[in-house]
């Protein structure tokens, strides 16, 4: 597959997914441009992409890259390689992603359930060329020196507490945390802001619909009782997050343009913190003071 003649620098990229389908005999093209390569294949499939590494050295870190090498074994799979150029990375992975949504999406369409697990998506390495796009910024945070004796007796505590909680609050703490961890874990800025936004429907909105409302009245009955909910609904800027919200979902947004990135990224990261005092109230653990910084300010 040849690189498509533009001026700038081809980014390789691909999926990797195992088909429920018996594998061909030998490697199977589905469609072939210049800038796409859509196969079935029954493997064996090697690649090798470049990963960060975060490497901490409390009261530091710092981040490095580092080549990881994939061996797949003989299967069943579906590939989907893409070359695609733009003036930046950040468009070069935004249009690669799409690209592979289309394609997948159609054998969905056609033939319900045979895409099985994605195995791999993301950018490769070539031979001398070493590339890495991630689907938003990499956060690295210096962490505190921390005795793990301390770490394993704090932990055990806030399991106690979890282990008096009620039948509904338990349930309810457990499908918040998963959808936390779901942010925690999530890369694309669009996505994690949804996983977020999803753990303060289940509490403390609990189901209603003004999440932004209830939420900030919640905290200050609970937290910051010499503030009014709209106080602090304006210093957390939650209307304002719920606002971006809505227009994910209404509007289909998938991607941060380059220009979004700086506010998007300081939306979650107060979702992040408010999410987080939320869940520690209901766990029955000390609140903390993460939130102070921008509730408090003037």
């Amino acid at each position: 597959m040849r690189p498509p003649p533009t001026g700038f620098p081809a980014i390789p990229y691909l999926a990797v997914y195992r088909a429920n389908l018996a594998p061909p005999e030998s490697d199977l093209c589905v469609a072939r441009t210049p800038d796409l390569e859509i196969k079935l294949s029954p493997g064996p499939i090697q690649f090798s992409y470049t990963t960060p590494v975060v490497r901490y050295a409390p009261p530091g870190a710092s981040l490095a890259q580092a080549q990881r090498h994939c061996e797949l074994p003989p299967g069943s799979y579906l590939l989907i390689r893409i070359r695609v150029e733009a003036a930046d990375p950040a468009s070069a992975r935004r249009m690669a992603a799409l690209r592979v949504a289309e394609a997948t999406c159609v054998f969905d369409l056609r033939y319900p359930g045979l895409i099985a697990e994605k195995l791999y998506e993301g950018t490769v390495n070539e031979p001398g060329r070493f590339v890495f796009m991630g689907e938003g910024p990499l956060w690295v945070a210096a962490q505190p020196h921390r005795d793990p004796e301390d770490v394993a007796h704090e932990i055990a505590t806030d399991f106690s507490s979890l282990r008096g909680l009620s039948e509904g609050d338990r349930d309810r703490f457990q499908l918040a945390a998963r959808w936390f961890r779901r942010g925690q874990e999530a890369i694309n800025l669009v996505d994690k802001l949804l996983f977020l936004w999803t753990v303060l429907e289940i509490y403390p909105a609990m189901g209603k619909r003004k999440v932004s409302n209830t939420t900030s009245r919640f905290l200050s009955e609970r937290l910051y009782r010499d503030l009014s909910r709209q106080e602090i609904k304006e210093k957390t800027k939650l209307g304002r997050i719920e606002g971006v919200r809505d227009g994910i979902v209404h509007k289909g947004k998938a991607f941060v343009g380059p220009t979004e990135e700086e506010p998007f990224s300081g939306y979650i990261q107060r979702l992040e913190v408010i999410a987080a005092t939320c869940l520690r109230m209901l766990a029955g653990m000390p609140p903390g003071d993460e939130l102070d910084k921008y509730v408090r300010q003037n």
